[in-house]
């Protein structure tokens, strides 16, 4: 069994200094230290620290919003990855996200429940916006690189034998969009 650390600062010009003595504090015998936002997907030090923790470990931080600025899905998800891989977590600065104790435990799978209940929620109301947006006569999608009479010139002129290449640069396309155009 582990005790590992994880300590993020948005820039350089911050220190990790004080979330390090913390994480030491409580016994980290390794500690993953990044200068990285936490909106960026970009934090090697965390996939690593996701790629190393084994069953058994504890996982330490000093705040949740250290694993991400992304808001409470994407936190939910880097903490399922770290029980699904059969270890514990503990947020220094938010005593009910603890995993190591039983009610950390029932306090986590709560606040898991309410984030998959709000996610699920948002997914109705976009899908029943985006159906009350498309009985209304909305379109959606990319709007097409070439209007109607671009479309049907280009497919007489393929049609008459010009090639693709052709037709494209004087349209100011890729070969590929007068290859798709269909008849």
């Amino acid at each position: 069994m582990a005790i590992l650390g994880y300590a993020r600062v948005s820039t350089n010009g911050q220190v990790l200094d004080i979330q390090e003595l913390q994480l030491r504090a409580e016994g980290c015998t390794k500690i993953y230290a990044e200068k990285q936002s936490g909106i960026s997907d970009k934090r090697p030090l965390l996939k690593r620290l996701l790629r190393d923790v084994r069953s058994g470990d504890v996982v330490i931080f000093a705040a949740l919003d250290r694993l991400t600025r992304e808001g409470p899905y994407k936190t939910l998800q880097i903490l399922e990855w770290i029980t699904s891989r059969g270890a514990t977590y503990k947020s220094l600065a938010e005593p009910w996200a603890d995993t190591t104790t039983e009610l950390g435990e029932v306090l986590a799978a709560l606040v898991g429940y309410i984030a998959r209940k709000t996610r699920q929620d948002i997914i109705r109301r976009t899908t029943a916006g985006r159906q009350r947006a498309q009985a209304a006569g909305v379109k959606f999608g990319r709007r097409p690189k070439l209007t109607l009479h671009q479309r049907r010139e280009a497919m007489t002129r393929r049609s008459n034998g010009e090639p693709a290449e052709s037709i494209a640069k004087s349209l100011s396309v890729s070969a590929s969009t007068i290859r798709r155009l269909k008849e």
